[in-house]
């Protein structure tokens, strides 16, 4: 899956540090660049993805069920306490707790999901680092971009891959003490990782049974 590019900004002040990103989601295989440059720390990841959904009934194939996207939400996110439709196609979603050096935390999104030509798209928007102690809201801007396609080997294949790939990158200015410590760039990759991995992991769970079921509606 493949995510329209947008920047995401955290800014100084009262309270939110806000971003705006985009993501898609896609197989795995990874590529990670890391430089860090005083307190300016550049961070990107590409991963992608192929898991298979086998094709149950072939008046609902898999390619009409990537259009119920609002299913697809649904199935992704279970957990309704974590997601709250907010307006037509567009939804807030709570990703899981985070931890960098001890500071935990629970950034919130907006999601937007839609199929382009027969590629699920997933755009995340405004996220929102407010959770963060107000030291830790720096100049930030992060990078997402992924898609997902169906594809067959056969056109009577029962057997749909669902591949795709996912990047992500990072622009921050890591304020001091934290710039100091040595697992940086371990924590930052692991924080980036682990929101494209919980992401994936849960496409790949939810999509085939929830596939399953939509077929016998």
């Amino acid at each position: 899956m493949e995510l329209n590019k947008s920047s995401v900004r955290m800014r100084r002040g009262h309270g939110v540090g806000r971003a705006a990103t985009s993501s898609r989601c896609g197989r795995t295989t990874r590529s990670n660049r890391f430089r860090h440059l005083g307190g300016r720390a550049l961070y990107s990841s590409t991963k992608g993805t192929d898991f298979t959904v086998i094709e149950l009934n072939s008046s609902k194939p898999v390619e009409d069920y990537l259009n119920e996207t609002e299913r697809i939400v649904q199935a992704t996110f279970p957990d309704e306490s974590r997601r709250r439709q907010v307006e037509d196609g567009v939804w807030e979603i709570t990703l899981l707790q985070q931890d960098f050096f001890g500071v935990k935390f629970s950034p919130s999104t907006k999601l937007r999901v839609q199929n382009r030509e027969g590629e699920l798209t997933i755009q995340v928007t405004d996220l929102d680092l407010s959770g963060l102690p107000q030291e830790i809201r720096v100049p930030a801007e992060i990078k997402v971009e992924g898609r997902m396609t169906p594809r067959k080997k056969k056109a009577t294949s029962k057997i749909v891959h669902l591949s795709g790939k996912c990047q992500i990158s990072l622009d921050v200015d890591v304020p001091f003490p934290y710039s100091t410590f040595p697992m940086l760039r371990e924590t930052v990759e692991a924080i980036l990782g682990s929101v494209i991995g919980r992401l994936e992991d849960s496409l790949k769970r939810s999509l085939p049974q929830d596939y399953a079921k939509w077929t016998k509606t």
